[in-house]
């Protein structure tokens, strides 16, 4: 009794295993893709952002790597017009995130309010990084944007950072 027991319990726990290592397989499978562009117009009903893209490889500033992705899929053009499908509402690790200057998230709601007012703390024709996936093959068929956005970070210009650099330096 005591070894069927115990085998009923190997038998389960391989089980569980083999279920995560496939649930860990699909999550690998995504491939997140770094782009950066200026926001043209956000279609709220659709759930969709129309994005100027400026770069499709995305370099980290100040030699820290790439912090959105991998190069971009070759059907997003530079300097081109790109429609993404954005998930306004729901919990951090599922919604779409607008990161400001200092590296934390605009929303604190989850609403699809909120994400309105996180975009528009985003100046005009500011280039911000974005880190996408490939948008969900059923929502693609539905009509969706081939890829969703999960990451918009605004970057500090040149110029702010001079500033910022300014304040903070002390001659001795």
């Amino acid at each position: 009794m005591r070894r069927s027991k115990l085998t009923g319990v190997l038998a389960l726990v391989l089980v569980a295993g083999l279920g995560l290592a496939a649930g860990d397989a699909e999550a690998k499978k995504k491939k997140r893709f770094g782009i950066e562009g200026a926001i043209v117009s956000y279609d709220e009903d659709a759930k969709v952002l129309t994005v100027k893209v400026r770069e499709t490889k995305v370099e980290g500033r100040f030699a820290s790597g790439n912090t959105v992705g991998a190069k971009a899929p070759r059907d997003i053009k530079r300097h081109a017009e790109a429609q993404f499908a954005v998930e306004p509402t729901g919990s951090v690790l599922r919604r779409t995130v607008v990161k400001g200057l200092t590296g934390g998230g605009l929303d604190t709601e989850g609403t699809p309010a909120g994400f309105k007012k996180a975009l528009s703390v985003i100046p005009a024709g500011r280039i911000v990084g974005m880190s996408l996936e490939d948008n969900d093959p059923a929502a693609v068929e539905k009509g969706a944007p081939k890829y969703k956005l999960l990451l918009i970070q605004i970057q500090a210009t040149e110029e702010e950072l001079r500033e910022h650099f300014e304040r903070i330096s002390v001659e001795e």
